[in-house]
């Protein structure tokens, strides 16, 4: 298992920035940059694919949502445990390489006309447990690659990076689904994960083997992992929260392309466009978000600008027809610059507090406990939106996002300020 000794406390240079003096945070972020665009590729054109080709339900539509996320729940805690015992980079290689694999096979079974709607499912559940796997380790290494020191800004610059690839990849990937289909923009899609490999597997940075062997049966590691974050107040909350806002979101993925292609008739090209907006506010989020640190604290980052967004994501379920359409690009807009300053805050918190032989476990119990609600969710926003219609489900959406907000409103955490 590594230790303190492993992850360094101090960067050369702190006042240089990460994207000029540091080669390995260099092709780590073109890496994960690369990967995270390829990840809204395949969020956006699976559900397309179902749609054009198998003429999928709405509950059909949920649960293609709910496949992709099921792995959180079931590999998410082993996961942790294992990335512990292992260099974080060749996971990450490793991991691009098989989702690599996996989304090539969907437009090949499709020339050879063998596609079926049982295979988008099954992709779906395998290149989520590979993304679990990739998740932990990246959030798990970036500590040791750039020091501690340098977190706040390794992370808001992988943040920006990251959103700026939300913000591209909806346009791209709905002029892509328009040009070669839904099925040829998941070639392109895989292509991406391969390109990502390439890129993390080109750091040179040497990474120590883990020290020691996490002591106790992989069950006993993990409730370590547990145990950590349930003993750990501000983490608490953030769990609460979370399932919430995984609930919220994964529900909304379910029910906007019912929303914004069905019921509304926008064109892939379109649809793309509009949710530009909200990759675009994720991107905007991150570029303020340390500034907002600073003069806020990261205590108070995690809830303000939650707060302060709530009135823009009301607009959102009155989307409709003509000009009404533009509410929901703006709705999505301030919800993500919100998201993305918290995000920056909270797992800076995380990786800071945590001591490095926990990184991999802690992030993995995290993951399981908040995102492990997210198949819940995707089945949550199809069956609403198949029985009860698609507004329904769009108030239903703005409630959890509402309620996600009390857990980091106790006046614990309200008068902090780092």
């Amino acid at each position: 298992m590594t230790t303190s000794s492993s992850i360094p406390a101090t960067a050369p240079a702190p006042t240089r920035s990460l994207l000029r003096t540091h080669r390995g945070f260099q092709l780590l972020l073109t890496g994960d940059t690369v990967s995270q665009f390829g990840s809204q590729v395949t969020t956006l054109a699976l559900p397309l694919v179902a749609l054009s080709t198998f003429h999928a339900s709405a509950f059909q539509m949920g649960l293609l949502t709910a496949a992709s996320t099921v792995p959180v729940a079931i590999a998410g805690l082993p996961a942790g445990a294992w990335v512990d015992r292992m260099r974080r980079r060749p996971v990450l290689v490793a991991t691009d390489l098989l989702r690599f694999a996996l989304l090539a096979s969907i437009p090949l079974a499709y020339a050879f006309g063998e596609l079926t709607l049982a295979q988008l499912y099954a992709v779906a559940v395998l290149a989520g447990t590979a993304t679990v796997f990739f998740d932990v380790a990246h959030l798990s290494y970036l500590p040791f690659l750039v020091g501690r020191d340098r977190l706040t800004e390794g992370n808001a610059v992988l943040q920006s990076a990251n959103r700026c690839a939300y913000f591209s990849s909806p346009a791209i990937c709905g002029w892509l689904v328009q040009a070669v289909g839904p099925v040829g923009a998941l070639l392109v899609d895989a292509v991406s994960f391969l390109a990502s490999a390439g890129s993390i597997g080109a750091i040179r940075r040497s990474e120590p083997q883990p020290e020691h062997e996490p002591r106790g049966t992989l069950r006993q590691q993990i409730a370590v992992g547990l145990r950590y974050v349930f003993h750990d107040a501000v983490l608490r909350m953030l769990v609460s929260s979370g399932v919430l806002l995984c609930l919220a979101t994964t529900a909304l993925l379910a029910v906007q392309p019912i929303l914004l292609v069905r019921d509304l008739k926008l064109s892939p090209g379109l649809y793309g466009l509009l949710l530009a907006g909200q990759s675009l506010g994720g991107f905007l989020g991150s570029l303020t978000a340390r500034s907002v640190i600073r003069r806020l604290g990261t205590a108070r980052t995690i809830w303000v600008p939650s707060v302060a967004v709530v009135p823009f994501v009301l607009l959102m379920p009155f989307t409709g027809h003509g000009w009404l359409v533009l509410l929901y690009p703006v709705g999505a807009f301030a919800f993500a610059v919100g998201i993305s300053i918290r995000n920056v805050a909270q797992l800076t918190y995380r990786q800071n507090s945590c001591p490095p032989e926990l990184l991999g476990r802690m992030n993995a119990s995290m993951r399981v406990l908040t995102w492990g609600a997210m198949p819940l969710g995707g089945l949550l926003g199809g069956a609403l939106a198949q029985w009860g219609g698609t507004r329904a489900a769009m108030w239903a959406v703005f409630a959890l996002i509402v309620l996600s907000l009390l857990p980091v409103l106790t006046p614990a955490l309200r008068a902090a300020r780092d």
